[in-house]
């Protein structure tokens, strides 16, 4: 009887169990949705219907003999790879060494050109205080030179003009700023073309007559009338002693004396007036190859 007995609880707890069991299953099933896994069941196999069929079946030991296969590649991949680390260390040495050295080079050659352009401006400030200074220089011995010469261009163009114009005004660096008729200023593009040229024919005796230098004037008076190249005449053939002037024209009865010109024939060219004045007849020596003349 007590066999029995425990036969019949140990019984009575397998069905205990199962009756646990058998309801966990029932919940299990009652949370499955058997249409869905129907249709994911369904999927499964079409896909696996589209597979293409291999041309042998792999055996286990077709798999391992790829395994190890797929092992050396790794190792020889991973040799490679420590192969490019090295090679990158090695190129970044290098690279490093040349890249500090053109540095090094790049800060001397900048350095260099810093010192360059130091001198270079010290040499610029010197040649600027220089400039400056001989337009300084230039200015003051223009104005000296237009303060010695003024007067004698104001007092020849009075009586060339017979004291038409009062005077002449000089700017500082000898130019002409204008003639002073009847109390005011008129400026120089005012006058006419003739005046003018006179009025730089003055200019440039008085200048020469000063600095002692020899002048040379290419047909100056083309625009004057006859008195006033009489005037001229005259005052050429009187400066002609204190300096040289050489004039070219090819109107000579203008300039010089009639007993002064280059006589008719073969004479090159005439000395008159004690040797001050010489006339040379340039046609004549061009055509006969002969530029030697007296001047």
């Amino acid at each position: 009887m007590e066999a029995a007995q425990d036969r019949l609880t140990q019984a009575m707890t397998a069905r205990a169990a199962q009756a646990g069991r058998l309801t966990e299953l029932r919940r299990l099933r009652d949370a499955e949705d058997p249409g869905a896994a129907e249709t994911r069941l369904r999927e499964a196999t079409e896909r696996y219907a589209a597979l293409p069929v291999p041309e042998r079946n792999v055996t286990k030991d077709d798999v391992s003999a790829a395994k190890n296969t797929e092992g050396g590649v790794r190792l020889e991949l991973e040799g490679t790879d420590r192969d490019i680390q090295r090679a990158h260390g090695a190129l970044e040495q290098v690279g490093g060494s040349v890249a500090r050295e053109r540095l090094r080079d790049a800060m001397e050659a900048f350095e260099l050109a810093q010192q360059q352009e130091r001198e270079d401006e010290a040499n610029y400030e010197a040649w600027k205080l220089l400039l400056d200074q001989l337009k300084e220089a230039d200015a003051a011995q223009a104005s000296k030179l237009g303060l010695a010469i003024a007067h004698a261009i104001a007092s020849r163009f009075q009586a060339l003009t017979d004291r038409r114009y009062e005077t002449v005004r000089l700017t500082a660096t000898l130019g002409t700023e204008g003639v002073v008729a009847a109390g005011a200023v008129r400026p120089s593009e005012r006058i006419s073309v003739g005046t003018r040229e006179q009025l730089s024919t003055l200019y440039r005796l008085s200048l020469a007559e000063y600095l002692q230098t020899v002048v040379v004037l290419d047909d100056q008076l083309v625009q004057s009338d006859e008195s006033r190249m009489d005037w001229f005449r005259a005052l050429l053939k009187e400066k002609c002693r204190s300096f040289q002037i050489i004039v070219f024209t090819c109107r000579p009865r203008d300039y010089l004396e009639k007993a002064a010109m280059v006589p008719r024939g073969k004479g090159l060219y005439a000395v008159t007036d004690d040797g001050f004045t010489r006339a040379v007849d340039l046609g004549r020596a061009l055509a006969r190859g002969q530029v030697s003349a007296p001047w």
